[in-house]
């Protein structure tokens, strides 16, 4: 049964409009229709769902376009618990209880028990994770 209802939460999240959630729970990065969030699966851990989505952006400043690019973890669909600045767009897939992204280097985000890693490596850079 449990098997059944996160698999029910993690369809209800793929297709959700999660730019609300984002917007009242302080997202750093713009939110201004420019943006493409994709949906890139659930990890499951007991009681604890994490919605992991891809964020791609664009803000303007001094006449330029400049990307913006997330990895953005969701809490039990309801709670942004942070994200990941990532220096280029990707896709990504969730295996398991990792996030697997498509880059030059191998970028495998495992999470533990605890939930996502405070850094990862990505593309050969460190990266934190925060609510930034």
């Amino acid at each position: 049964m449990t098997v059944f209802l996160s698999m029910l939460a993690a369809a209800s999240l793929a297709g959700a409009d999660i730019r609300p959630l984002l917007r009242d729970q302080g997202f750093g990065a713009p939110l201004n229709g420019r943006e493409e969030i994709v949906f890139v699966g659930t990890i499951t851990q007991g009681q604890r769902d994490f919605a992991i989505y891809v964020y791609r952006g664009v803000h303007r400043a001094a006449s330029v376009d400049h990307g913006v690019n997330r990895l953005v973890v969701i809490l039990n669909g309801s709670i942004f618990l942070g994200n990941y600045a990532i220096p280029a767009p990707t896709t990504c897939v969730v295996r398991d209880q990792s996030v697997v992204c498509n880059t030059e280097s191998a970028s495998v985000i495992h999470f533990s028990q605890d939930g996502p890693p405070r850094k990862i490596l990505f593309d050969g850079e460190v990266i934190s994770f925060g609510r930034f």
